[in-house]
């Protein structure tokens, strides 16, 4: 796509309510074209939008997050609102988005910010319906995230949201505080579980 002309003819595809129409036109753009036109949208279309839109679109546009930034663009368009997030996650493939994310985990660790020790953490992340697990193998001064529980004895383990992960990551949530008011739950060694939400660098 040479502009942005896509993104007024969105706006009147949400409009008239024009679903097919819509996801013909979002189908041809790229990952990054559908973030330039998510970007210029109203927060107030974004429930119309997802409504409307392929499921497809919203796989290519979590596949094509890189960068903490590209996150957070998302979740300013969703508000604070749990329900459209979890709405989001469910229609772009709860694997497909969590899959994203740990993949990610790797690419900004910082192993100072754990004083070179290592560890695996357990991840439950709470979406409707189920629990998934993820597991992080920290060694070596590296990370590596991993779809299922730890093969072993986890070092620690953290419990959170799917929507609260996804602050985490993009840089909204602070993890201290997060765990003071219970929205992140610690079991383990506490004072390595602690220094985990630090651990990743969510600028850019």
């Amino acid at each position: 796509m040479s502009d942005l002309s896509a993104l007024g003819d969105v706006k009147a595809l949400i409009a008239a309510s024009d679903a097919a129409a819509l996801q013909e036109l979002m189908a041809q753009l790229t990952a990054a074209e559908i973030r330039e036109v998510l970007a210029g949208l109203d927060p107030a279309d974004f429930p119309a939008l997802l409504e409307k839109v392929d499921p497809a679109v919203l796989r290519t546009l979590v596949e094509g997050v890189g960068t903490p930034g590209e996150l957070k663009q998302f979740l300013d368009m969703a508000g604070d609102s749990d329900p459209l997030i979890h709405q989001f996650i469910a229609k772009a493939g709860v694997d497909v988005l969590l899959d994203r994310v740990f993949a990610l985990m790797g690419t900004r660790f910082l192993p100072d910010r754990v004083g070179g020790e290592n560890g695996v953490v357990e991840w439950h992340i709470k979406t409707p319906g189920e629990i998934k697990v993820y597991h992080v193998d920290i060694a070596d001064g590296r990370a590596e995230g991993h779809s299922g529980p730890a093969p072993g004895r986890a070092r620690t383990t953290l419990t959170m949201s799917a929507p609260d992960l996804l602050r985490l990551c993009a840089g909204t949530l602070n993890g201290l505080p997060a765990f003071m008011n219970g929205k992140i739950k610690l079991a383990g060694d506490m004072i390595f579980g602690a220094k985990l939400p630090g651990a990743f660098d969510v600028s850019g």
